[in-house]
């Protein structure tokens, strides 16, 4: 059944091309730091002040000395849980991992030093995270990765047992990542990436595994694997049989969207 779903992918992928289907690699081989953070109610018109004055100045500076590839502020639209302890969500992108450690010396060549003790203050006084995540992006498609980012970023946290990594990455690259590009070529989607959790972890931590989904439109979230684009990539594919070994491979343990308010790239 691999050796048909390779040719499948093959043989689209070629279509696409003969299409005019434009996508890119994206930012596979990259790192994503992930901070979620709580904004009080009576603080949100204060954060959001601070966005334009303090948070981006600060991730322009680390995108100008190319510590980070981009930066992308969220509010977390739809949560994946009634009682979670975030309402936003950071997301700093790197090609290593030593990008993401010490702002406060990678900005110092583009503020003074009272400047930049001041406005680091007032940085951690607002994006100081109740927990925070680093992630290898191990897939990676989008349209362009030179256009404004999508409004909408839909993260799906999955739990792989031990033992069953391999399978789960062969299943989103060769069966997943194909049906994604179907949907990108309907312009029902803007991209999607695949994620591995490298710290926190451990069996009691919940999950290991991510995809990413891109959308510039609510209405676009519902259109996932239908029927008819997994028959038109995997034609042989007895339906049932294709969800039930999806559902072998991993747990959806939960699933949320985020809405982008602003970013740095």
């Amino acid at each position: 059944m691999v050796s048909c779903l390779k040719t499948n992918s093959a043989v689209f992928l070629s279509l696409l091309i003969l299409l005019g289907f434009q996508s890119v690699q994206g930012q596979q081989g990259y790192y994503m730091h992930l901070d979620y953070i709580k904004i009080e109610k009576e603080n949100v018109n204060d954060f959001n002040e601070q966005v334009s004055s303090t948070f981006k100045p600060i991730h322009e500076a680390r995108v100008a000395n190319e510590s980070i590839e981009g930066w992308y502020l969220y509010k977390v639209a739809y949560r994946g849980t009634r009682n979670a302890n975030y309402n936003y969500v950071v997301v700093s992108i790197s090609s290593n991992l030593s990008g993401f450690e010490d702002i406060g010396n990678q900005i110092t060549d583009h503020f003074t030093e009272n400047n930049g003790a001041d406005i680091m203050n007032d940085y951690h006084r607002f994006l100081t995270p109740n927990h925070s995540e680093l992630w290898s992006i191990n897939n990676s498609v989008l349209i362009d990765d030179d256009s404004k980012p999508s409004r909408y970023f839909g993260m799906d946290y999955m739990k792989v047992v031990s033992g069953q990594e391999y399978a789960y990455q062969m299943m989103e690259d060769e069966v997943a990542r194909p049906l994604h590009e179907h949907r990108m070529e309907n312009n029902t989607m803007n991209g999607w990436e695949l994620f591995g959790l490298i710290t926190p972890g451990g069996t009691a931590y919940g999950y290991n595994f991510a995809t990413g989904n891109y959308y510039d439109n609510l209405s676009d979230i519902e259109f996932g694997f239908t029927d008819e684009i997994i028959r038109a990539n995997h034609p042989n594919t007895n339906i049932n049989e294709f969800f039930e070994n999806i559902e072998r491979t991993r747990d959806l343990v939960r699933s949320e969207l985020w809405e982008l308010v602003d970013y740095v790239k």
